[in-house]
């Protein structure tokens, strides 16, 4: 009887023991499985056997080379890439679940799993390596992939200074190149830069990736003669609409000549620096039937004016009519200080009616200038 008992106590605590190592492993099992779904081969790392580790390295191994594969072929292989790294994820995390499912007969495997997942700073610092190896391998695969088609720091600010160099001896005076971008496609560096003395008048220029310092496309001057424009025809807008109108300018560099600073030194009888213009106005104004005749004859007005004070070239007029109850204190502030930012913070509903004038040496009498009422949209 006591024998009995005595068996029947070891097999109630064997019984417990048992129990408790079963508890522990599925916290091990729920713990590795989300390790593995937040990072491929994660969980396998934390499993940490031989076989798990390699199988590990293999599946990130993929991972990394598929970024690479993406890239080079510039994602047209997406359809493929992507599942296979998907794939290689799924797999991972079926691996790490189905350790734990399997119920070794031999007590000595079975011992091993348990000792495997029985030291925390083990657990803790193959977690650690994995997820290292995890994140080297995307980011290896990432830098691969798309050194081909973009640049370094350090070539992208060797092309900055050179810029600088050349806008400063070609203009004789101070620039600050803010932006250097490369464009693979073409093999183009795009830069924005503009003078020190004030950042308001932005261009852009470029340079081709075989010859990085010899820079084309240099818009300083239109950006130099608009903004004088600009300064020029705003008091004849303020005569004409007083209160209500705001100009801005663009003048569009043509052939490459002598550097003119001044818009005003330009020849006004026709200079080939200066290939066509556009003037744009935002105007507040009620429009009605009744009033619609009187402002075609001040656009009119404005046209006729224009050639005097320009140089002779395309010269093409937009007007953007706004209700008049936006014509606040703040909108007027809001325009004066950047004409282009107050156009594009509106969507076209505000917009009323509009005009564009195409070669105004075209227009004879009011008849010949049309200001369309545009349909709000309903929806």
């Amino acid at each position: 009887m006591l024998r009995h008992l005595g068996w029947y106590n070891m097999t109630e605590l064997d019984l417990f023991t048992y129990q408790r190592k079963d508890d522990l492993l599925k916290k091990h099992q729920w713990t590795a499985t989300l390790l593995s779904l937040l990072c491929t081969g994660l969980g396998m790392f934390y499993i940490g056997t031989p076989l798990m580790i390699l199988g590990a390295v293999m599946l990130m191994a993929v991972q990394g080379f598929s970024v690479i594969v993406f890239f080079f072929t510039l994602g047209f292989l997406g359809a493929v890439v992507l599942p296979v790294m998907l794939g290689a994820h799924i797999t991972g995390l079926i691996i790490t679940a189905a350790y734990f499912t399997r119920k070794p007969n031999d007590p000595v495997r079975q011992q091993k799993k348990e000792r495997q997942l029985a030291t925390p700073w083990k657990i803790a610092l193959r977690t650690a390596i994995g997820l290292a190896l995890f994140v080297g391998a995307l980011g290896y695969g990432y830098e691969s992939g798309k050194e081909p088609f973009t640049k370094t720091p350090a070539e992208k600010q060797a092309v900055r200074e050179a810029a600088v160099t050349y806008l400063e001896q070609k203009y004789n005076e101070p620039f600050e190149v803010t932006e250097v971008n490369y464009t693979w496609a073409v093999g183009t560096y795009s830069l924005s830069a503009h003078p020190k003395q004030d950042p308001r008048m932005e261009f852009r220029m470029t340079a081709s990736d075989r010859e990085p310092t010899r820079f084309s496309e240099d818009y300083y001057l239109s950006a130099l003669w608009s903004f004088q424009l600009k300064e020029m025809l705003t008091s004849l807008v303020n005569e004409l609409y007083p209160d209500s109108g705001f100009v801005d300018a663009m003048v569009y560099q043509g052939e490459e000549g002598e550097v003119v600073k001044n818009y005003s030194d330009l020849t006004r009888g026709g200079d080939q620096r200066v290939r066509s213009q556009l003037v744009e106005l935002i105007v507040f104004a009620d429009l009605t039937a009744d009033n619609l005749a009187a402002e075609k004859g001040r656009t009119l007005a404005l046209i006729r004016e224009l050639p005097e004070m320009m140089v002779q070239s395309k010269i093409d007029v937009k007007i953007d009519f706004y209700p008049g109850a936006l014509n606040t204190e703040e909108n007027r502030a809001k325009i004066k200080a950047d004409f282009k930012s107050f156009a594009r913070q509106f969507s076209d509903d505000p917009i009323t009616h509009e005009a564009y004038i195409s070669d105004i040496i075209h227009i004879r009498s009011a008849d010949g200038i049309e200001i369309k009422k545009l349909e709000k949209n309903t929806e």
